[in-house]
């Protein structure tokens, strides 16, 4: 009988002690206005950026962060190393410097907190845009043959699909001979004219090219690129390609019955999967809103996520978006990016992340 009670009563507080271990690591004193901030679009040279992570401590007793992890990145996290007083509350400030690294952005810092034992992960979110060449003679300058171009790439950072603007390149004769270019041979997408560039450069002699771009008529939307190709006699190569480059963002539409995007979870964690097999995953997103809610494009960061799609959703319905990970060529830790451009006027793009552990067996 003795021994019965014993064992009854060790098992009792094991199974409170789990109960509590269960709890604690399930949810934190400490909880944030938002875990994810996503800072847009941003340019590669836009130097230091601040973004700040507010907390509160909604607990009854005191708790402190003992550790936080940048994951190795370029951020530098600043935070209170004191204890944080029952219902008290600030703000854990991270600096992130997108230099050199343009595309798709992404930050995780992770924290743990004490004596809770809870760990989050926080993520600063952003679409990096190149940093735009200046001509340089010496360093910067593309050849083709004997013409040089201050850069062959026009980037046209981010704009709205109504929009309507000029970039420009310096184009010079490098050579001996005179070069003629020949318009009636240029090939270009129709929503380009080109102005400023003469029939003939002489030896030496440069000049201003303006492309005016009307993205009004292109009916292109997100990530694109596009090129120009001059024709010039005298030169070899005659083809002179000017690629252009930038990022197409739909425009609001001003609607008293807008639709409205609700997604239960934008981020989807596959966790540890095989790098020789395909794994699948899904989204659920639901139109709130009085019109229908229309996919206008989807984009990935890698060709290795694909994701099947719905283009309209109706008011007050659900859909759900299937997507499947190709891991090969894939290993460790992957964040790929699902874009979704769409008629909400309140969320014109919807950026899913995908996570995975890639293992080879």
């Amino acid at each position: 009988m003795y021994k019965a009670v014993a064992v009854f009563s060790r098992l009792f507080l094991l199974c409170i002690t789990c109960l509590l271990i269960h709890s604690a690591q399930g949810q934190s004193a400490l909880t944030f206005e938002a875990k994810e901030i996503d800072l847009g679009y941003m340019p590669e040279d836009t130097g230091n950026v601040v973004v700040d992570f507010k907390w509160s401590n909604v607990s009854d007793s005191t708790v402190f962060i003992k550790e936080i992890d940048t994951h190795g990145g370029c951020s530098i996290v600043s935070y209170p190393k004191d204890t944080l007083a029952a219902k008290s509350k600030g703000k854990i400030t991270v600096r992130v410097n997108p230099k050199n690294r343009p595309g798709p952005f992404v930050r995780k810092i992770t924290l743990l907190t004490w004596p809770d034992s809870v760990v989050q992960d926080l993520y600063i979110k952003s679409y990096v845009e190149p940093s735009v060449k200046v001509w340089d003679q010496n360093t910067n300058e593309t050849n083709y043959g004997a013409v040089a171009l201050s850069s062959d790439y026009i980037r046209v950072g981010h704009v709205l699909e109504n929009s309507k603007l000029e970039k420009s390149i310096k184009i010079k004769n490098t050579g001996k001979e005179t070069v003629r270019f020949v318009p009636s041979k240029y090939k270009k997408p129709s929503y380009v004219t080109i102005k400023g560039l003469p029939d003939k450069l002489l030896s030496g002699q440069e000049a201003i090219v303006i492309f005016t771009i009307d993205f009004s008529t292109s009916a292109k939307l997100g990530s694109y690129t596009d090129m120009v190709e001059l024709y010039a006699e005298g030169n070899t190569p005659k083809e002179i390609i000017v690629y252009l480059i930038g990022k197409i963002i739909p425009v609001p539409v001003v609607s008293a019955t807008k639709p409205m995007v609700q997604l239960l979870l934008n981020e989807a964690d596959l966790k540890e999967i095989p790098a020789d097999k395909p794994a699948q995953g899904s989204f659920t997103i639901k139109n709130t809103g009085a019109s229908p809610l229309v996919i206008r494009k989807v984009e990935t960061s890698c060709s290795c996520l694909t994701l099947d799609t719905t283009n309209s959703i109706a008011a007050g319905e659900s859909a759900t978006l299937y997507f499947t990970l190709d891991p090969r060529g894939l290993s460790g830790l992957e964040e790929k990016k699902i874009i979704l451009y769409t008629n909400a006027p309140d969320q014109p793009i919807i950026t899913l992340l995908v996570k995975s552990l890639v293992v080879s067996h």
